[in-house]
């Protein structure tokens, strides 16, 4: 055995050389920790699982929401979203209405506008016409009057055809001014 010995010497020295630690202060340890292992596993280790156990349940629980809630989120960001653009074509239909509305009561105020300019204009021009027939009408009464004047002076001075003519000429002028 003395080469066992020797080599198990060889080895504490390269431990210890490497280490700074010897074989025995080594394998007390390892002793030291496979008791704490047991003892670990013994009296704490169902209670460290079960704790961990709960605490997996809780974060799937909490991933499961959180997974149902960004679902939720993203179904009713969709719902506004559609609702936001319904209202959006519903105020640009609206608009539409309003302007083609708005031309309407706009050719409609122009038509009657209009109209009423020409009835304006056709009662003016009635008018006109009523107020030229009635200046001629004037006209031929003024001048059957002055024909009856000349006539009566005519008659009553008898004249010639050159004082005739002359008499005519200065009602005509006379009735002109007037």
């Amino acid at each position: 055995m003395p080469v066992i010995e020797r080599i198990v010497q060889a080895v504490q020295e390269i431990i210890d050389q490497a280490l700074g630690i010897n074989l025995l202060d080594m394998l007390v340890q390892i002793a030291a920790t496979l008791i704490l292992v047991l003892i670990v596993k013994k009296f704490f280790w169902g209670r460290i699982t079960d704790f961990l156990e709960k605490r997996k349940n809780i974060m799937e629980t909490e991933m499961e929401s959180a997974k149902k809630e960004n679902e939720e989120a993203k179904i009713l960001k969709e719902k506004h979203e559609f609702e936001y653009n319904q209202l959006k074509q519903e105020s640009k239909e609206y608009l539409d209405n309003a302007k083609v509305k708005a031309e309407v009561e706009r050719k409609r105020i122009l038509a009657e506008a209009k109209g009423s300019a020409n009835e304006i204009l056709e009662r003016t021009q009635k008018e006109i016409e009523a107020e030229k027939v009635k200046a001629k009408t004037e006209l031929k009464k003024e001048a059957v009057e002055l024909a009856a004047l000349m006539a009566e002076k005519i008659v009553s001075k008898e004249i010639d055809e050159s004082s005739y003519q002359n008499l005519l000429i200065d009602d005509l002028e006379r009735s002109e001014k007037s």
